[in-house]
């Protein structure tokens, strides 16, 4: 009989093949959960599951037949819903709990949450409708669905005769068909990475977020550690405000990933996911750092091992490897064409995530990522 342990990954696309492939390193089986052939993920998988990861009756059927002994995701806010979900019907080890989860999802509800709190102060407002705008007056503004993943339905908005066009589009996006508008935080964007294991901050580490044009707002371009233009004071102000938010949750065990924006107020929290990020970050971090975020969520989780903790309380022991991770990036709809995103010089890592000729995919609609890089930062 074999002792081998099982996973359940939910998603097989190019984030969800970080963990697939980890996981097979520590010789885990890995099943994973996609109703998307052909993604990326799945050419590591042991066996590939059909299955909706929103169907939890079909994945709570399909994790018991194989006797699965973790079920987990990264980058996917939908994805971590459904993990925690299926894992406490299924009684297996999980980060937070459903109704945590459903807070940070909500984006409103996480705004009400940080106000009570004291922290983070920003206007909003949550709507089902433009008349329930009507007396809104801080502009700039941002309009977002409540509940949705990713950058869509996401838009600023500088003139009052436009947000009744943004909010129909938001709330036709939003599951739950509700609309956020809140204030417009204008600086320089960051994030931070963190993980806490028994009760103990493990590790913190601020990165720098580099974006788009109005072109495509708010899309990622790449990442910096450490930041590059932001004061040592904001810098401080940031890891202090994680750390409030850390302690008004109850200090829980996970992994969390904090974007903010350094406005001339001060850091200002954007929103806050129970997760990894989709980004790669923590090929970022290992190359900064030296320690893996993967590697420590997993030791975790499993009780295969003890996160370490970063020296200087978590925050990282700076040595001298400024790093970069850079996206290659191009529109959906056209095939992709390897001779135009070749790898960089000096890269430490690079991949791409279609083959010659694929048809790029609509994720956030306006530039996908193609391929990815990190090399010390030029």
């Amino acid at each position: 009989m074999s002792t081998q342990k099982k996973i359940m990954v939910l998603g097989t696309n190019a984030g969800q093949a970080d963990l697939i492939r980890h996981m097979k390193d520590r010789g885990w089986f890995v099943i994973g959960v996609s109703p998307i052939k052909g993604e990326s993920g799945q050419a590591f998988c042991d066996v590939v599951e059909e299955i909706n990861i929103v169907d939890l009756d079909a994945l709570e059927e399909a994790a018991r037949r194989h006797e699965v002994d973790l079920v987990y995701s990264i980058s996917s806010d939908i994805a971590m819903t459904s993990v925690v979900a299926l894992a406490e019907r299924l009684g297996l080890p999980h980060f937070y709990d459903s109704e945590f989860v459903a807070l940070l999802d909500n984006k409103a509800a996480f705004r009400a949450f940080l106000k009570e709190h004291d922290l983070s102060p920003v206007p909003f407002i949550e709507v089902t409708e433009p008349a329930g705008a009507a007396h809104w007056d801080h502009f700039p503004c941002m309009v977002k669905p409540t509940d949705a993943q990713g950058q869509r339905g996401v838009v600023r908005i500088d003139r009052v005769e436009d947000l009744d066009a943004a909010i129909t589009q938001a709330v036709s996006l939003s599951r739950s068909k509700r609309a956020i508008v809140e204030g417009f935080l204008d600086g320089v964007e960051i994030s931070c990475n963190v993980m806490v294991s028994d009760g103990e901050v493990r590790m913190k580490v601020l990165s720098e977020r580099l974006v788009h044009g109005p072109h495509a707002l708010g899309v990622p371009r790449g990442h910096l550690v450490p930041c590059k233009d932001v004061s040592e004071e904001n810098q401080r102000a940031a890891l202090d405000l994680v750390d409030g938010i850390i302690a008004a949750m109850g200090t829980r065990d996970g992994v969390l990933y904090c974007q903010m924006i350094v406005t001339p107020e001060g850091p200002r929290v954007v929103e806050i996911a129970p997760r990894l990020d989709g980004c790669h970050m923590w090929r970022l971090i290992r190359a900064a750092e030296n320690v893996d975020l993967i590697g420590m969520a997993m030791d975790c989780l499993t009780g295969e091992g003890s996160p370490e903790t970063l020296p200087n309380g978590g925050e990282g022991d700076r040595h001298g490897r400024d790093m970069e991770l850079m996206f290659q990036q191009m529109a959906p709809g056209d095939p992709f064409d390897q001779a135009r995103f070749p790898e960089p010089e000096g890269s430490l890592y690079h991949e791409y995530r279609y083959e010659d000729g694929d048809d790029i995919r609509p994720i956030n609609g306006t530039l996908e990522v193609v391929g990815y890089y990190v090399r010390v930062t030029p």
